[in-house]
């Protein structure tokens, strides 16, 4: 067991030799322990605590998380990543097994740990090449059959990770509140000084807008520092639009 900051933590995956193919993150809180049994200083005995629980009394062989992210967004590590967890049965395969310190049934996630959750969810899923929609499950979605894919209070095994979890612990309130946290920002598209030209000498209005100039004045540095032959036509352009 290690304690990590969120950005050790992120840096950790990022550095993580996997040897085990991953296709699902696992979402869980723990119920008990909880925010209130949190205090600054008592993240390795809490841990600890879940270990023996898990070891002595359910009888694993190791915790069954793979990691622990507490109220304060500090992370402490479980089962090393290339272990499978024991989180839901018989759906374990492939997957990692994130627990959140709390009762979402009835506390409020902090701020810190919902950042911290975000993050490590973030950098998992591009660690391993997963898109969210299908790599995310709630320990709630799954019943005795197996996967059901939502919540359902009659037949899901739990409420886990909790009805108050991000909004909520069904498929509809993950797709509406944490779900476009964890999507990839689309990449900005990098305009050529080309590009940039032709836009701007085709541009129907007679004044070129600010915006416009913006842009211009961009394209204007790429050009000038590749010693771009369009560096001067695009100078002329720029100081008409600022005349």
């Amino acid at each position: 067991m290690k304690k990590y900051t969120a950005e050790e933590y992120v840096k950790y995956i990022d550095a993580f030799n996997f040897k085990r193919k991953i296709t699902k993150i696992q979402l869980h809180h723990t119920y008990s322990p909880n925010i209130k049994s949190f205090s600054v200083n008592n993240h390795m005995a809490l841990q600890q605590g879940m270990k023996n629980y898990h070891v002595k009394s359910r009888g694993f062989s190791d915790i069954a998380q793979n990691l622990t992210i507490f109220p304060d967004g500090t992370v402490v590590s479980g089962r090393d990543l290339n272990i499978k967890p024991a989180g839901i049965t018989n759906a374990n395969t492939g997957a990692i097994c994130i627990e959140c310190l709390g009762n979402f049934d009835a506390e409020t996630m902090p701020t810190e740990q919902k950042n911290t959750i975000v993050s490590v969810m973030k950098a998992l899923l591009k660690k391993c090449k997963l898109v969210p929609e299908s790599a995310v499950v709630y320990h709630a979605w799954y019943s005795s059959a197996g996967f059901i894919g939502d919540y359902n209070k009659k037949t899901s095994l739990k409420t886990c990770p909790g009805v108050n979890f991000f909004g909520g612990n069904t498929r509809k309130a993950f797709e509406k509140n944490l779900l476009p946290l964890l999507r990839e920002e689309p990449q900005k598209t990098i305009e050529t000084p080309n590009d940039i030209l032709w836009d701007l000498m085709n541009n129907p209005k007679i004044k070129i807008e600010i915006t416009d100039e913006k842009r211009a004045l961009e394209a204007l540095t790429k050009a000038k520092m590749e010693q771009n032959s369009l560096y001067w036509i695009i100078y002329k352009i720029v100081n008409k639009a600022r005349a």
